[in-house]
């Protein structure tokens, strides 16, 4: 594990995991849902219910409980030809297969979750869809490889768009081609009532979210283990040799992850020099603030400034992958004077930002001392996961979830006795809502609940 591994934390309705380099700090921090909590990306059978010809919207029944938005721009996918509006491409009462494609704080916020009407499913060895039967392979992908898979894949194709990506090369064709069976088949199958269709399970996002290298794969606990290992060698076994168990008891304490989660919801982040970025999300960007701090009292003006916003870079380097930030990001550094200063900053930027796990653009320093960045969103980031935008209070759904994390290793101490829960009230009803959450954290701790609300979380065994 010197290079690096990634770890694993199995939970109740959701699984974490996070990249630990070489240094044994957190460089990335990934969440994966339940269905139940999120059902962003998963495929769903659905009926139109409402054409609203004003909005140029359809709203869909997606089964249990949930509400899907479909707008014209997507409608119009269904249909050849010159279309006027949403009434030409969708009626009630028409049945449809479509794909969430919303953000996950759509489900708890209680708004219809945007659908597409063309899924697209992602696998560890290919890509399917709908729109159009075909067959492409990555060009990574040599020709023996192509040999192997073009024959056997081509039925599969006529059913559904296939791409099969570079990581199938030297991958036994039978791993390829059930994947390809079990995409497939969630894509083209008969549509019926509405109501889930398809979507990975925790443990499957977790393996699939993954970074491609030989660096090992960590799971805490020994049971989650062999059955994160039987996962593997059924669906993508080129992963089993890198699974292994954690042999710590609270993984996400011990490697400093949950004190990195603390640290960036954080008003301030401090610098080693004194000095201290703040990160504030707004609707329509990210803005970091560079602060000198204390960083005057060691230094001189000029240095100081240069050192905290090369400081402040690192800083923000890390931070845009860890709390996974997309979008528009404004930097305001410190305004400097000193010759050549200009130039280094920009010289660490262009270092750093190449080493991002996703594509990140930028400009040069403005007058004002402003550097705008770009990065490519892929999904929610962590403080928006973790808390209401202008309301910095932690979600009822993330204090619940927090909480069964902990009770879940409580649990499965060897301590005998009932496990108590204290959370505040609103999370307690979000908790007691969501039942069958408790009925998993039940079955798996093997101990009787008691749970009530307090103003603060507390998780302990208590002797009866």
């Amino acid at each position: 594990m010197n290079n690096g591994f990634t770890i694993i934390e199995p939970g109740i309705g959701q699984w974490r995991s996070a990249d630990i380099d070489a240094d044994e700090l957190p460089v990335a921090l990934r969440f994966h849902e339940s269905v139940a909590i999120s059902p962003l990306e998963a495929v769903f059978d659905a009926r139109v219910t409402n054409v609203d010809h004003a909005l140029d919207m359809a709203f869909l029944d997606l089964g249990n409980g949930l509400m899907g938005a479909l707008n014209f721009r997507r409608a119009r996918l269904l249909v050849k030809g010159q279309v006027g509006g949403i009434g030409d491409c969708v009626q009630e009462g028409q049945a449809l297969r479509v794909q969430v494609i919303a953000e996950p704080s759509s489900i708890e916020d209680g708004k219809a979750l945007s659908v597409s009407v063309r899924p697209r499913v992602t696998g560890r060895y290919l890509v399917a869809e709908t729109g159009g039967a075909r067959l492409n392979f990555s060009k990574d992908l040599p020709p023996r490889t192509l040999k192997a898979l073009k024959e056997d894949l081509s039925p599969f194709a006529a059913n559904a768009a296939i791409i099969v990506r570079s990581r199938a090369v030297d991958i036994e064709p039978a791993a390829v081609l059930a994947e390809a069976k079990r995409l497939t088949k969630a894509l083209s199958s008969p549509v019926g009532e509405p109501g889930l269709v398809f979507s990975y399970s925790e443990a499957e996002r977790a393996l699939l979210t993954a970074p491609d290298s030989d660096l090992p794969i960590m799971i805490e606990g020994g049971s989650f283990a062999a059955d994160v290992k039987k996962l593997a060698k059924s669906q993508w076994p080129d992963l089993l040799p890198r699974i292994k168990g954690y042999d710590g008891k609270n993984a996400f304490e011990e490697l400093g992850v949950n004190e990195s989660i603390e640290e960036s919801l954080a008003d301030r982040i401090d610098l080693p020099s004194g000095g201290w970025i703040s990160i504030t999300p707004t609707p329509a960007m990210t803005v970091v603030d560079v602060n000198m701090g204390s960083a005057l009292k060691h230094m001189n003006a000029g240095e100081a400034k240069l050192v905290v916003n090369m400081e402040a870079t690192m800083a923000i380097a890390h931070h845009l992958q860890f709390q996974d930030i997309g979008g528009l990001i404004v930097v305001d550094y410190i305004d400097m004077s000193g010759k050549g200063h200009a130039r280094e900053l920009m010289q660490l930027i262009e270092r750093t930002m190449r080493e991002d796990r996703v594509p990140v653009q930028h400009t040069g320093i403005s007058t004002f001392g402003l550097v705008e960045f770009t990065r490519k969103r892929s999904g929610l980031s962590l403080r928006d996961r973790m808390q209401r935008q202008r309301t910095p209070v932690a979600r009822d759904m993330a204090t619940a979830l927090d909480t069964l994390q902990k009770a879940q290793a409580a649990g499965l101490s060897a301590e005998p006795g009932k496990l108590v829960i204290k959370l505040p009230q609103n999370a307690m009803s979000w908790l007691i809502t969501n039942d069958s959450l408790l009925d998993a954290l039940e079955a798996s701790t093997q101990r009787q609940l008691d749970i009530s609300p307090g103003e603060k979380t507390e998780v302990y065994i208590r002797h009866d």
